[in-house]
């Protein structure tokens, strides 16, 4: 078709004297169009089509679509100061920032008026006089987190989709009638909106300042050209559009990427330091005979860390400050918690733990029966696990401590995963994490890995067990990780060396676990050797000394580097829907990042194994 012209048309924008609505009403002004602009303040609808050009006809209206019934209202009122409206601008609306459990009624009532509801009313109300001529072309803005899991914007991302699937389904029932509507997703604009967005508990939001994303009169120019395009939907920010088809066709890649964002989110506390003022994102600490020395190096800096992981590559509750070291962590508002055997962890310790405010507990746990964990588990005892397992769920309140099972996958265990989502289940688990034995160093390990260099008969049976499993931990409230049966190369590994330290029982501080402790090791099949790499060492130096050292900075800046090289890969291209483009794209973002540091480019993590 040929590109709409909007002169001398009617138009009418709503949310026009936000920031972007601003820009859209100056735009088409300048294309002639004649103008109602909308506002829930008549004073500053005014204000804005008084710095018009003069020769622009516009009309300012008020019109509060929080309320019902003003949508109605605003349609009518719009006709009669016009004669008609041809084209319709839906770009009033509103933010929520909440976690999905912290969400109100009334709030979500009250986003769902503005952002859904008041848009689909002012539509039903136009269409009449639209139909009647003809033709007609109404234009929403909708956002790419209804098709993406992104935390505390899900009411949000809820309302925007909610119109943005009845529109399209408008479009397809419309088109005889010569009516168009054209979706358009802009993606993050510098605006205001974060600022003025409703909230629970204080939450910040994504980006609290009106400095990121796009510049707006970029934005509005992008948002004008679609608008005088054919009719369906537009994505103007092409990493959104690659984002939102990850989601359907990959969705464990998005989950994995967004919990980085969803960590930082559940870590957050307005009685604590802002979140994003924290230094670290996580220590790993090897408490278990970590001596009192090196944890008073790193009390000072507990207020610049979200996340503590009292684990190390030890029994975490062999230490006997743990619960006054976890209190602590806890006070600074830190997340805290620790993987444990279990055997150790008894009722009165349990109670000490909850008390001490930790977060999470996770248990290794090989075997869902006593023969099988105990061929595995040499020296420890299946009952009694169970029992110090099922006295945590008993003593908690509400779902704190978070308590997880890890279970390492391997040959003569792998028949029971149906049976250890069970087990979970009857002991009041909330977690099953499955793990590969991806930690190979010399002989420790070696033959127990069920993962491949590529896709196998074998692997895609042990995949297709564990698609079953996921299944039958969803009937019983179960979460489940799967982990990854062939490598696929990321640009930073879970443990992110770029905000993330291992501290090692005897003070020597590395990016993460696996380099903290090099040797002999194997690589997808591979005899290699895993590179040793410290920073530095507690008491004697300081951590805010260690983080400045040259090869912390090399770690972090090379990870930084491989994430915006991908990054800016994948947003360079065009997104088109189908499954062979979309592993080319991967592959080229993959291409496009620097060289793994020495040691991570030899660790099954970075390879999501």
């Amino acid at each position: 078709m040929d590109k709409y012209s909007f002169s001398g048309k009617h138009v009418l924008v709503t949310g026009a004297s936000g920031g972007l609505g601003s820009a859209l009403v100056s735009g088409l002004a300048e294309m002639r169009a004649h103008l109602v602009v909308s506002s829930r303040s008549l004073k500053a609808a005014n204000e804005l089509i008084s710095n018009l050009p003069e020769k622009t006809r516009a009309k300012a209206i008020e019109a509060d679509l929080s309320i019902p019934g003003q949508a109605e209202m605003l349609g009518q009122k719009a006709i009669d100061a016009m004669g008609c409206i041809e084209v319709l601008f839906n770009n009033a609306g509103i933010g929520y920032f909440a976690l999905m459990e912290e969400t109100t009624e009334e709030n979500i009532r009250n986003l769902y008026q503005v952002n859904t509801f008041s848009p689909m009313a002012l539509i039903k109300a136009l269409l009449p006089q639209m139909k009647g001529r003809g033709a007609g072309r109404i234009i929403n803005i909708v956002s790419c987190t209804g098709r993406v899991p992104v935390p505390t914007v899900g009411v949000y991302g809820g309302s925007k989709t909610a119109l943005a699937v009845m529109a399209n389904t408008m479009r397809l029932e419309l088109a005889p009638a010569g009516i168009d509507i054209i979706n358009i997703y802009p993606g993050t604009v510098a605006t205001s909106f974060e600022e003025n967005a409703l909230r629970e508990k204080g939450r910040p939001g994504l980006h609290p300042k009106d400095f990121f994303g796009a510049p707006i009169a970029v934005v509005s120019k992008k948002i004008l050209a679609a608008a005088a395009g054919p009719p369906g939907e537009v994505w103007l920010d092409r990493a959104a559009k690659l984002m939102a088809g990850t989601a359907l066709k990959s969705p464990k890649i998005v989950d994995r990427r967004l919990g980085i964002l969803r960590d930082k989110v559940l870590a957050w506390s307005a009685e604590t330091r802002p979140i994003e003022e924290r230094r670290w994102g996580l220590w790993q600490l090897e408490s278990g005979d970590m001596p009192q020395e090196v944890w008073e190096a790193l009390r000072p800096h507990l207020h610049e860390v979200r996340s503590i992981d009292f684990s190390g590559g030890g029994e975490p509750l062999l230490q006997p400050r743990l619960v006054e070291w976890i209190t602590e962590a806890n006070a600074a508002g830190c997340e805290t918690g620790f993987l444990t055997n279990g055997f150790l962890l008894k009722r009165e310790t349990a109670e000490q733990m909850i008390n001490a405010g930790v977060d999470w507990i996770c248990f290794s746990m090989d075997g869902a029966t006593a023969d099988i964990y105990e061929e595995i588990r040499k020296g420890s005892n299946f009952e009694r696990v169970c029992e110090n397992m099922a006295n945590i769920a008993a003593l908690r309140v509400g779902k704190i401590p978070k308590t997880m099972i890890h279970f390492i996958l391997m040959q003569m265990n792998f028949h029971q995963v149906e049976e250890i989502v069970r087990l979970a289940a009857r002991l009041g688990v909330d977690q099953v994490n499955f793990k590969q034995c991806d930690v190979i160093r010399d002989e420790h390990g070696k033959g127990y890995g069920l993962f491949a260099s590529k896709e196998t008969r074998e692997v895609r049976r042990l995949e297709k067990s564990l698609s079953k499993v996921r299944r039958i931990a969803k009937k019983y409230g179960l979460h489940v990780t799967i982990p990854s049966f062939t490598p696929d190369e990321q640009p930073v590994c879970d443990q992110d060396p770029r905000d993330s330290l291992f501290i090692r029982h005897d003070g020597f501080v590395a990016p993460c676990i696996n380099l903290a402790m090099g040797g002999p090791a194997n690589f997808m099949g591979k005899e290699v050797t895993m590179p040793t790499v410290h920073y530095g060492r507690l008491p004697e130096d300081t951590l805010s000394d260690l983080w400045k050292t040259e090869r912390c900075r090399f770690y972090r800046e090379r990870f930084q580097h491989r994430v915006h090289a991908h990054d800016a890969e994948i947003a360079g291209r065009s997104f088109e829907a189908s499954w062979s483009q979309y592993q080319k794209i991967l592959q080229a973002a993959k291409d496009a990042m620097p060289e793994a540091p020495e040691g991570c480019n030899l660790c099954h993590h970075l390879y999501d194994i």
